[in-house]
């Protein structure tokens, strides 16, 4: 499936990005950017095992640091949750809208 750019960038998703489909109520989709690791890199042999690992931390360690520019690595998981909402809220009523 091809996600335009414009909504990529806008959900700061990069291009060939694994993503998780589900059917939410009304017959939409929810599409969640999945991370993942290649089993055989886990359970191969113990030095690439610690291989894996340092990579993986590499990742998380980034992934904080971008949470952490962007002011949502305080964020209570109750705020997480009510800026979700908003944003499927707001998805909701531009689908709605009429093209133009």
């Amino acid at each position: 499936m091809v996600i335009p750019r414009s909504l990529r960038e806008e959900a700061g998703v990069q291009e060939g990005t694994l993503m998780k489909v589900t059917v939410v109520k009304g017959g939409q989709f929810l599409l969640t950017p999945q991370f993942t690791i290649a089993r055989s890199l886990i359970s191969d042999r113990r030095k690439d095992r610690k291989q894996a690992f340092r990579e993986l931390s590499q990742v998380l360690a980034e992934l904080r640091q971008e949470a952490k520019e962007k002011g949502i690595d305080k964020m209570s998981k109750r705020e997480i949750n009510t800026a979700v909402s908003a944003a499927r809220r707001d998805l909701r009523k531009s689908s709605k809208r009429p093209a133009k």
